[in-house]
């Protein structure tokens, strides 16, 4: 099964720093997409790669998602340990 992500070159992703979870810290990676007037939007948790939220993406296109952080995974928790969220919370 081929799938393609609609629009890839308009997907924005972006993620948290490590925070604490249910079964140690995870990491929350967002992609948004403005497709047709609308906004596509899937949440994505690391390092289980489950999706939490999705509205607009199709099935597919979160396997798809979930392949590419699969492979990201390793720089992805790399940029993460770098957020200090007790900083950001301070401000």
């Amino acid at each position: 099964m081929d799938i393609q992500l609609k629009d890839a070159d308009k997907i924005t992703m972006t993620h948290t720093g490590l925070i604490p979870g249910k079964k140690g810290k995870v990491i929350h990676v967002s992609f948004e997409r403005n497709t047709d007037g609308r906004k596509d939007y899937a949440e994505i948790v690391l390092p289980s790669r489950s999706v939490v939220r999705s509205e607009g993406f199709e099935e597919g296109e979160l396997a798809q998602l979930q392949l590419y952080l699969k492979g990201q995974e390793k720089d992805i928790v790399k940029t993460a340990k770098q957020i200090d969220h007790d900083l950001i919370f301070k401000l």
